[in-house]
């Protein structure tokens, strides 16, 4: 496959050279790669005449797509979503009734054992208008996710041992499926937390 891939490259690299020769003019951008194509380039086998490529997971994950690992030198955690709790009470762990199908089709699944028993149930203020629920983790202990309808998302805290109460934010880590969805959503806030500085930025040397 790789093989395959780089002989696509070198020759959209000939066209290149026989427009710029056919027309007497010259192309300054040649795009052909994206974040599979970062270990390609960590080991010199692009074309120099590529010169232009479209990294969104590599370079926002520190990523390497290809090898299915983590480029050294980069972050994985530089996005992080927080939701508020706008509701909390004890709710049967099990609801009464059948479970009919969700907004996305999916009838929910319930463990039949904990019939009968409580836990604390919490609403954050995001829902699937705004984010993949299945593409974010809770970075807080003892925090699960249910479900979520288009504008809600219902968690679990168990017995609450975190003392969580309404107005209270819940952080959660994202998946790049997850960021593309949040980042695109206007009722999402976007705020930049920290800035990194040039002094810290690591040049990267290798991939893992």
């Amino acid at each position: 496959m790789v093989f395959y891939r780089m002989r696509k490259i070198d020759k959209l690299h000939s066209f290149k050279e026989i427009i710029e020769e056919s027309h007497q003019t010259k192309i300054p951008f040649i795009s052909a790669g994206s974040s599979v194509t970062i270990p390609l380039i960590f080991q010199n086998k692009i074309h120099s005449g590529i010169n232009h490529f479209r990294i969104g997971e590599s370079l926002f994950f520190g990523t390497d797509v290809y090898n299915d690992s983590t480029i050294s030198g980069m972050y994985q955690d530089v996005f992080k979503l927080t939701a508020e709790i706008i509701e909390i009470a004890q709710k049967p762990m099990v609801p009464a009734g059948n479970a009919g199908t969700n907004l996305t089709g999916e009838t929910p699944q319930h463990d039949l054992s904990k019939k009968g028993k409580t836990s604390v149930r919490a609403i954050v203020d995001v829902g699937v208008l705004d984010i993949d629920h299945k593409q974010i983790e809770p970075i807080t202990q003892d925090v699960e996710i249910i479900g979520a309808s288009s504008d809600m998302m219902i968690l679990d805290l168990s017995d609450n041992q975190n003392n969580l109460k309404v107005g209270d934010n819940v952080d959660f880590s994202m998946s790049y499926l997850a960021v593309l969805r949040a980042m695109n959503s206007e009722y999402v806030d976007k705020l930049i937390d920290h800035e990194i500085q040039p002094a810290e930025f690591k040049i990267l040397e290798n991939t893992n």
